[in-house]
């Protein structure tokens, strides 16, 4: 018999047989009055031993709250996007099942968890998702995706290989991180005038970001010769007002949601055999229609991308605009930035060779250089707080976008800008 047991049968005893009062048994058994309320409640004087036992907090009767027809159901959606080639672009997982089943208005929805444990027991998945593990716990200052359009995210994936053919081939992407809402297009070359076309046809529909966030990429940035002259792609961001803003070096995975996307275009999308360009450009459109129409978002109440992108305030080109055609756009006006980690001495580069001293006590700590192109200066931030303000004058040859340069045209490391503010 445990403890617990004892002092039940004990408290019985001292108020049944001995007569203490209440509080005279409490205080000895050193136990509260709902306690003993509730077991002298509970007692029975004709089954001692089971009226004073732990009920069960369970059911008193088992039984699934669903029913075998809707397990029956999601069982085949899961499988039918498994084997047919009209789902080839749709979520597999627990919770697009759920938010689907939602949207359809179908008279029975069970839990993601629920939908999950139903797919483990029929073998449709090894085993639960994992959960990811955040790679650098540093604050990072990069924009706070809060709003459909506020920071989209443009990657280059490439080079890919057609059926037969030594030809390269890169996909283009954009996707805003908000909305998920995406854009796809395969380009013959990397060449910096394709992809600003791909990115003004884009902002036609997709409507323009505040911030578009990409990694350091000549082909983005502009001349290594001359690191403050930039690209014909930044230029015409400038124009129309979105700022670039240019991950740390060698970190990818700070466009985490564009990677994540070309991780799911690798399993979909080029799992697919083709044999000419046509074939591959019209897949991809079949890529981009179905993501945006029918991904549906468990952080937005199960809306699409596109049912998502259709509630915001969204801005746009000008409909006659055709001055990213221009071989000769201004960076006079507008503000890119670049997302730095200081280094042990100090010290952040921009462009290549282009240095600015921060401070050695933030070594291994992540800055925000901002390049306030009217007033030709770059404010180092951290925490909100501007700690320097150095001169960014423009360089003496303006490069153009197609103007790439050599990754050894660097200045010496010990030579410092000119501070003209604190």
């Amino acid at each position: 018999m445990n403890n617990e047991l004892k002092e039940r049968k004990q408290a019985m005893l001292m108020y049944h047989v001995q007569h203490f009062s209440k509080a005279e048994i409490c205080r000895r058994l050193k136990r509260s009055r709902p306690w003993l309320d509730r077991w002298l409640d509970r007692y029975n004087p004709g089954d001692v031993e089971n009226s004073l036992q732990d009920h069960s907090s369970g059911p008193r009767v088992s039984r699934s709250a669903w029913s075998t027809q809707v397990r029956q159901q999601v069982i085949a959606m899961r499988k039918s996007r498994n084997l047919e080639e009209q789902w080839r672009y749709a979520f597999l997982g627990a919770e697009a099942i759920h938010l689907e089943l939602k949207a359809l208005g179908n008279p029975e929805v069970p839990p993601a968890r629920t939908i999950h444990r139903w797919f483990v027991a029929a073998g449709l998945v090894e085993h639960s998702e994992k959960q990811s593990t955040q790679r650098n716990p540093k604050l990072i200052p990069i924009p706070t995706a809060d709003a459909v359009n506020r920071v989209q995210q443009l990657d280059l994936k490439g080079p890919i290989y057609l059926e037969g053919s030594p030809a390269k081939y890169y996909l283009a992407v954009l996707r805003d991180r908000f909305s998920h809402r995406c854009a796809i297009q395969v380009l013959d070359n990397r060449e910096a005038q394709n992809i600003v076309a791909f990115l003004v046809d884009s902002w036609r529909w997709m409507g323009l970001a505040d911030y578009l966030q990409l990694d350091n990429a000549l082909e983005f940035r502009g001349s290594n010769r001359y690191p403050r002259s930039f690209g014909k792609m930044v230029r015409v961001a400038l124009d129309l007002q979105v700022e670039a803003l240019f991950n740390p070096p060698g970190e990818p995975w700070r466009n985490g949601g564009v990677e994540w996307f070309n991780g799911f275009l690798d399993g979909r999308l080029l799992k697919v055999k083709f044999n000419d360009l046509q074939a591959f450009r019209a897949e991809a459109q079949v890529c981009q229609q179905t993501c945006n129409q029918t991904h549906r978002l468990a952080a937005h109440n199960g809306l699409t991308p596109n049912e998502l992108a259709a509630q915001a305030m969204l801005r746009y080109l000008p409909k006659d605009y055709q001055r990213h055609l221009s071989k000769h756009l201004p960076q006079d006006h507008g503000f890119a930035s670049f997302v730095r980690l200081v280094r042990k001495s100090g010290r952040i580069t921009l462009g290549a060779g282009d240095r600015f001293l921060v401070d050695p006590n933030l070594a291994y700590q992540y800055v925000l250089a901002r390049v306030d192109l009217a007033q030709s200066v770059v404010r180092i931030v951290y925490h909100d707080q501007v700690l320097h303000t150095y001169d960014y004058s423009p360089d003496t040859v303006d490069a153009w976008a197609g103007t790439e340069g050599s990754d050894q045209d660097t200045v010496d490391d010990e030579v410092l800008k000119v501070q003209i503010a604190m």
